[in-house]
């Protein structure tokens, strides 16, 4: 009886504190929150400590991992083309600064008494400069009179007469070399010499070139013809009215701005042996001074020598001229 009672006593006990735990286990049935990771599986209740695995939160992270790859890709690369492109000016013509200048002077003379004398000289010398190329241009004319009497009789004649007319033109090959072409045309009556025709070419150097100073040197070739007047001349004791011969040009020039001052000086020396030893030599020398005094007025001072081993009397083989007067400065 004992025994029977103590067995349902613990039957009973067995079933309260069933009955007290039963309250327990079914809140546990939430752990099915973790179906969004898995919607057709039912997951057992058993399994809820499985839940604190947090599936969900794993997805966004390897998210946000991912991103930072993925968005180089996405963002837009950015295209020259996309630009509008500056439409570029066309090249500008190169343009060399060229600038002509030059001086053309005159002098008179004139005296009166026992002797009547007159004298005229005209003189043109310009050039038209550029970096890489000059072309020079000169004229002169000079004539010389003089009238006397001697007992009674008027003797008038001319002392000098004479022009030339000349041009040459220089092209750098290289920034110090140069050649040159040049055409000269001359007359001078008391050599009875009634026309000079000379064609020169050579090449040259630059030694300094610059704005206000310049300064060559140059050798080459020239052929040269002579017309005499009259009955000719005599040359090597033969009397010939033409003389042609190829002459070797050996010369220097230069023109100098003298510092600050207002004062320019141009001279140039040339030398024209023939290459054939009874056709002479010859040779030329122009030098100038001119002092500005103002923009367009100029007092000119030159000193011209000539020389030709050819010249027989009543010609002199030197022959030498200086001459004064007022020269108008043009050009830039």
């Amino acid at each position: 009886m004992k025994q029977s009672l103590f067995l349902l006593l613990a039957l009973w006990a067995t079933t309260l504190v069933r009955a007290q735990e039963a309250p327990l286990t079914v809140p546990a049935a939430p752990a099915v929150d973790a179906a969004p990771v898995v919607p057709q599986e039912v997951v057992p209740v058993q399994n809820s400590a499985v839940a604190p695995v947090v599936v969900p939160d794993a997805a966004p992270a390897a998210a946000s991992d991912a991103g930072p790859q993925v968005a180089p890709a996405q963002l837009p690369v950015p295209v020259p083309a996309v630009v509008a492109p500056v439409p570029l000016a066309p090249p500008e013509p190169l343009v060399a600064a060229g600038r002509w200048d030059g001086d053309f002077n005159a002098g008179f003379s004139l005296s009166a008494g026992n002797t009547d004398s007159q004298s005229l000289n005209l003189g043109l010398d310009t050039r038209y400069q550029r970096p890489d190329d000059k072309l020079s241009l000169s004229a002169q004319y000079l004539e010389s009179r003089s009238r006397s009497v001697t007992n009674g009789v008027v003797t008038t004649s001319i002392t000098a007469l004479q022009w030339r007319l000349g041009g040459r033109y220089d092209r750098d090959i290289t920034a110090r070399e140069f050649g040159f072409v040049g055409l000269e045309f001359s007359h001078d009556r008391i050599r009875q010499l009634d026309l000079r025709t000379v064609i020169s070419s050579g090449l040259g150097r630059h030694l300094v070139k610059t704005r206000d100073d310049q300064w060559d040197v140059y050798g080459g070739l020239t052929w040269r013809e002579d017309l005499y007047g009259g009955d000719g001349v005599m040359i090597n004791d033969e009397r010939q009215t033409r003389l042609s011969t190829i002459e070797t040009l050996l010369g220097q020039e230069s023109t100098h701005q003298l510092g600050g001052t207002p004062a320019r000086f141009r001279q140039a020396f040339v030398v024209y042996p023939s290459l054939f030893t009874d056709k002479g030599t010859r040779a030329t020398l122009d030098a100038g001074l001119l002092l500005d005094l103002n923009k367009t007025l100029s007092l000119s001072v030159k000193l011209q020598g000539r020389y030709d081993s050819l010249a027989q009397a009543p010609a002199e083989k030197y022959d030498l001229l200086f001459i004064t007067g007022l020269s108008v400065k043009f050009g830039s």
